[in-house]
């Protein structure tokens, strides 16, 4: 009799927690990076970027937008174009918004103009998102340089108040218009410091958007008093966290493609066991070979790379990340 009711209980547990995975994996957010609006490489393959997207499985496209002075979008004819046909797949588009024209403004003015071009944006984009990310990477831009962790005092305040006060407005307006609009915020490596100037000066976002790269060492194992990343952060800030760029140090630059894969997939599971993280996205879609010249780092990070004819091939990295999506 108390084997059998061992038994129902280990059953109930088991299922508990297999309903509370496939419920997690049901809302888990499933992403890669790319530049459909920036970059040279992605300028002329719109339908392999969709149709690439589709196959993988994802539910999310995260890419950098440009604004102008009042919040405009530059390109907006190709950004709504690409808004309405990502709709059309059931793929969210997370745009990474890049605010313009406050340099040499104080930090009073950056949060006024900050807050109109919010507004703006929020007027004339709003109804067409549920999900935003202001500027990208500002810890790397406020930090002082050098080997520095970045969770400590370690930031030029007078650059760092600039920027802040300039996301906070423009969050604040986007959100006098849309309430609802989630808004994440990208940190770097072990940078908490950064997270810790947001929490200060009250700026109302609603996730954190981590990136990691291989040369940054194990997420899970830093030093004193960094420890595991995720743990600390979501513990330290209570925030939901997303993972909104991985991948191998500079891509498939100086090594192949299943060490990239490797890096990618293992990893993913490792993380996912946590059930901390509620979104995952690779960077990127696309090899750029285009800023080779200029930044030979930055050129292998996609998944898929260009043959000798000029075409896109899948890497070992995007079956393994498609699997890791499907869940199979």
């Amino acid at each position: 009799m108390f084997r059998r009711s061992l038994w129902l209980i280990i059953a109930l547990a088991m299922n508990a927690y297999t309903t509370g995975v496939m419920a997690q994996s049901k809302n888990f957010v499933w992403g890669i990076n790319g530049h459909p609006l920036t970059q040279r490489d992605y300028s002329n393959n719109i339908d392999q970027q969709i149709s690439a997207l589709t196959d993988l499985g994802v539910n999310s496209y995260r890419f950098d937008v440009l604004l102008d002075a009042e919040g405009n979008v530059k390109k907006e004819s190709a950004f709504l174009q690409l808004l309405a046909r990502l709709k059309a797949r059931n793929i969210a588009a997370l745009p990474a918004l890049m605010q313009s024209g406050l340099k040499g403004t104080t930090a009073t003015d950056n949060y006024n103009k900050g807050y109109s071009q919010g507004y703006n944006f929020g007027i004339k984009y709003g109804s067409l998102l549920s999900v935003i990310e202001v500027n990208n990477e500002v810890d790397n831009k406020i930090r002082y340089r050098g080997k520095r962790t970045g969770g400590f005092p370690e930031y030029d305040t007078i650059k760092a108040s600039r920027f802040i006060n300039a996301i906070k407005g423009f969050i604040d307006g986007v959100k006098a218009v849309k309430p609802g609009l989630l808004v994440t915020l990208s940190v770097s490596y072990t940078h908490f410091y950064y997270l810790k100037l947001l929490q200060d000066n009250h700026v109302n976002y609603d996730i954190i958007g981590c990136h990691w790269y291989s040369n940054m060492g194990d997420i899970a194992h830093q030093k004193q008093p960094f420890a595991d990343v995720l743990t600390s952060i979501t513990t330290r800030f209570n925030k939901p966290v997303w993972i909104t760029e991985f991948n191998y140090f500079r891509g498939t630059t100086k090594v192949d493609f299943a060490t990239q894969n490797d890096y990618i997939t293992r990893n993913i599971s490792k993380l996912s066991e946590k059930g901390i993280i509620k979104g995952f996205f690779v960077y990127e879609l696309f090899d750029q070979p285009a800023l080779k010249a200029r930044y030979p780092d930055e050129g292998c990070y996609g998944i898929m790379y260009k043959d000798t004819a000029g075409n896109y091939q899948k890497k070992d990295a995007y079956n393994g990340f498609k699997q890791a999506v499907s869940g199979k």
